[in-house]
């Protein structure tokens, strides 16, 4: 199945490392394109969600997920999580395709598959927005809004509780995604995310690369010229 959404050519060239210093050539814009084609083309997208209730303090947010409370210490995530009583877990990714577009490459051109490794990147994130507003439609015409997607590894929430996603939602057997000893999604590209639910339009969280304590250095971040 393709993608369904577009994947945006400015997305790409800024995970490339591109931000309006340097002047891309009509040789790697050519190259681009036929990159965001091709994972538009071959992308398997999966998505998994699911709703559980919250408690959120000034410094944790515990997932009530049954028989079991799974706690996560994260001074940004409850800032993005206060006055929530239910969240989204969620897991997706756009399949194992872009990473084989990705090994082919490097096995003659280093910047082609650069490129590739960027075109997955902002594939994912496509898919997960376009997904986001889907459910955003859906939460406020029940009169509830959803806060700014947050993963872990983002802010100060660790990236071990990539494990908590992974037995909470069974990710493993329900969309085929797996888990590394050194904590990676394979496919690569693939994302993992809580979403608050709140009954008010608050936007007191944090989004995009603003909320991130990495934002300064990450030469992927949306704020560096």
């Amino acid at each position: 199945m393709p993608l369904g959404v577009d994947i945006p050519v400015k997305e790409v060239k800024r995970y490339m490392g591109y931000h309006g210093i340097a002047g891309v050539t009509p040789e790697i814009e050519a190259k681009i394109n036929e990159a965001v084609e091709r994972v538009s083309t071959m992308s398997h997208p999966r998505l998994l969600i699911k709703e559980f209730p919250v408690t959120v303090t000034e410094k944790t947010v515990t997932i009530h997920a049954g028989s079991e409370d799974v706690l996560l210490e994260s001074e940004s995530l409850c800032r993005n999580l206060s006055g929530c009583l239910r969240v989204l877990l969620l897991a997706a990714t756009i399949g194992p395709s872009c990473d084989m577009l990705v090994r082919r490459a490097s096995v003659t051109s280093a910047a082609d598959a650069s490129i590739y490794q960027a075109c997955g990147a902002a594939a994912i994130e496509s898919f997960l927005d376009s997904e986001n507003d889907r459910l955003k439609r859906e939460y406020e015409a029940d009169g509830l809004y959803l806060r700014p997607r947050f993963s872990p590894g983002y802010g100060d929430l660790k990236l071990e509780h990539q494990k908590d996603w992974f037995r909470l939602l069974d990710i493993s057997k329900q969309i085929g995604i797996e888990l590394t000893d050194s904590l990676l999604m394979m496919p690569t590209k693939s994302v993992t995310a809580i979403i608050g639910i709140g009954g008010d339009v608050r936007r007191n969280g944090c989004s995009g690369c603003s909320g991130c304590n990495m934002r300064s250095t990450c030469e992927f971040s949306e704020g560096r010229s």
